[in-house]
């Protein structure tokens, strides 16, 4: 097989270092905090490729064979991609705790099916989420945006050809136009959705289209040419365009809004490389086009996916691990992807056989991606009964019973919840009364309010930390006919620490400012509790004292009186996930007071008095009765992720939580 003469050697090491980039980030290497960028580069590329490819199909023939597309796009991709689903499904079913292997089966399906990016948006958007593992197909959410773009762009300019011939246009040119006015209109919605929900805008093929486009705008000025200008700007074009991507990988980090503005550099610097080359190597293209980059590009495809399983599961077996090490494995997954890439990869796209019809390359693409389907369904209803089997109900349990010698004796059976049902024993009214992190909502909501309009009013104010609580503040509030507000945001400390500290949460600043104020004018008492996670960082623990008075000195002002409920002891695993893989023995669960409970300035100076109109209430004794914390306490499951109580723990906790609280001034002295 000849190789086609506008293949071009820079773009084909251009992968190599994008994949290099992607391959050091994720294996923590120091330095290299924005090599997601490497994705982008990616997506350049494919824009760049696929448009040149079928605007020169558009221009001699007036139209796009939309079937060979197809068919060329699933030989190329399905084949390597549903071999790494399969055996990634088995690596997990055999390595991963139960609860953990339903949730990765589940994304291997919505892998197979090319909408990963999608289920992962569903679940990067929900708070309680953010504390799980990574997936081990996490990274798929990148080729499913690809797909979807082989999907509906080719139709966008097939009905760009047909308007042109309506109007005996240029097919090109209509074709351009619609090309540039989509990436136009996807840049700016990724400008806004970067802002309003960045984890939506990080995986929506909405707000990355622009970058595909990018790369087809690139396609669009090289139409035709045979590629012209000065040798010498040129070169120094490419050198700009590869030391932005560099740069970008460098400079930009996790916490940079992604993709918005910053995804500029990279992107630009790819078309720059892209649109430089075109005539010729020149400057750092005669780099990308030696032979050990573009053997790197070469593997590429097969790297990118091999490399995140065997780094997770990694992990998940041998526990948090260091760059080094991290950099072994990435070197090992390398050995994978060269088998996968000679044995799947290359032989299928380059089989007489396959190549002879396109009925042939859908045949191989969907027997993949049936295969892949086959396994993710299949071993995930194998642990489905599993978990069935470990839940157990506790109608009509207390506290008192669970704290029986006979209920602490327990050390294995079945849990209430369950662990497969641990995530969603979570309070009701979840949401609007706790407020996403990806969302600005300054609205108080009439179901997040409860009780007599006569009553003591009560508001409930923090995070989700404070969310945890709501059913047992609902059930206290209705026995003593207070009237319960519940005010509430995900990843949004009560304490008014900066921006920059709970970057996961959008609008943290305006929301607290927002709700001080009113809960200024309509509380009697504030009950706060908010997670401790925020102060780990040195520099926001030196400002913890500032943000804390802050919040507390706005509701002083007000003379309301404030009860502070520490939090809870913080596991830092996937709790429900360890119960699913020990039932028989829920001692291997168990973890330390001390290390879990965080120390807490502001509960000491509540207790001793010396923060003036504050009280404190600590519930950890009741989690924690000893300097050994149980995971399953009396066949009670403690924990729905790594830090969130179940509500049946709050709602046993209720009565002990309701002592607490009457105990305080706070409620015996109401503000007249």
């Amino acid at each position: 097989m000849t190789r086609d003469s506008r293949f071009r050697a820079d773009v084909e090491g251009l992968r190599g270092l994008a994949v290099v980039l992607v391959l050091l980030f994720h294996a923590g290497v120091p330095g290299i905090g924005g090599g997601y960028v490497g994705v982008d580069v990616f997506f350049v590329i494919s824009g760049f490729l696929i448009t040149g490819m079928l605007l020169r199909e558009l221009s001699t023939t007036g139209t796009i064979a939309l079937g060979s597309f197809l068919a060329a796009r699933a030989r190329r991709i399905l084949p390597a991609a549903s071999a790494v689903l399969v055996a990634t499904a088995v690596a997990a079913w055999l390595l991963l705790p139960p609860l953990r292997v339903r949730e990765t089966m589940i994304d291997v399906v919505a892998a197979a099916l090319q909408v990963a990016n999608l289920r992962f948006i569903s679940q990067e958007t929900d708070y309680m989420t953010a504390d799980a593992a990574p997936s081990p197909v996490l990274h798929y959410w990148s080729l499913a945006v690809e797909e979807q773009f082989y999907l509906v762009f080719p139709l966008l300019l097939l009905g760009a050809a047909f308007i042109a011939r309506r109007a005996g246009w240029s097919p090109v040119a209509v074709a351009g136009t619609v090309v540039v006015g989509v990436s136009v209109a996807s840049f700016l919605y990724s400008l806004v959705l970067t802002t309003a929900d960045p984890s939506s805008a990080y995986m929506s093929p909405l707000t990355r289209a622009w970058q595909l486009g990018a790369g087809g705008i690139a396609a669009l000025a090289l139409h035709g040419r045979r590629g012209s200008g000065v040798p010498r700007v040129r070169s120094v074009l490419v050198w700009v365009g590869v030391a932005a991507v560099v740069v970008a990988a460098v400079v930009l980090d996790e916490e940079t809004p992604f993709p918005g503005t910053a995804a500029l550099l990279p992107t630009l610097g790819t078309v720059a490389i892209l649109a430089a080359g075109a005539g010729g190597l020149v400057g750092a293209g005669v780099l990308l086009a030696a032979p050990p980059v573009r053997w790197v590009g070469r593997l590429s495809f097969s790297w990118y996916l091999t490399h995140w399983p065997v780094l997770v599961l990694a992990e998940a077996v041998l526990g948090d691990l260091r760059w080094p090490t991290l950099v072994v494995l990435t070197l090992v997954a390398g050995v994978l992807a060269y088998g996968l890439m000679e044995t799947v990869e290359n032989r299928v796209r380059r089989s007489r056989v396959v190549l002879l019809r396109p009925a042939h390359s859908y045949a191989v693409g969907v027997s993949g991606v049936l295969v892949a389907l086959g396994a993710g369904l299949g071993l995930g209803s194998d642990v489905y009964e599993d978990l069935a089997q470990a839940s157990g109900t506790l109608e009509g349990t207390s506290l008192s019973d669970v704290l029986t010698p006979e209920a602490a004796a327990l050390t294995g059976g079945p849990t209430t919840p369950g662990p497969g049902e641990a995530a969603a024993d979570a309070p009701p009214l979840e949401y609007p009364c706790l407020s996403p992190m990806s969302e600005l909502d300054l609205t108080w909501h009439e179901e997040c309010t409860t009780g007599p309009d006569d009553g003591l009013d009560v508001v409930l104010f923090g995070d989700s930390k404070a969310f945890q609580w709501s059913g047992a503040m609902r059930t206290i509030a209705e026995d003593h006919g207070w009237r319960l507000t519940i005010v509430t945001k995900g990843g949004c400390s009560a304490a008014d620490i900066p921006q920059r500290f709970t970057a996961e949460s959008v609008d943290c600043e305006r929301w607290r400012a927002a709700q001080l104020p009113r809960i200024g004018e309509e509380a009697d008492v504030v009950v706060v509790s908010t997670s401790t996670s925020y102060f780990f960082k040195p520099q926001a623990e030196i400002l913890r004292d500032d943000a804390w008075d802050r919040t507390l000195d706005a509701f002083r002002s007000a003379d309301i009186p404030v009860v502070y409920v520490r939090d809870v002891p913080v596991p830092d695993f996937d709790v429900p996930g360890c119960i699913s893989e020990h039932v028989e023995d829920w001692s291997r669960c168990e973890f330390s007071r001390s290390a879990s409970l965080a120390p807490d300035p502001l509960l000491l100076r509540a207790v001793l008095g010396d923060e003036p109109g504050v009280e404190g209430v600590d519930m950890s004794a009741s989690l924690c009765p000893s300097e050994t914390c149980q995971a399953v306490l009396g066949g009670v499951l403690m924990y729905r992720d790594a830090s969130h109580l179940t509500w049946t723990t709050t709602g046993l906790l209720t009565g002990e939580l309701e002592s607490k609280l009457l105990a305080t001034q706070a409620f015996g002295t109401p503000r007249s």
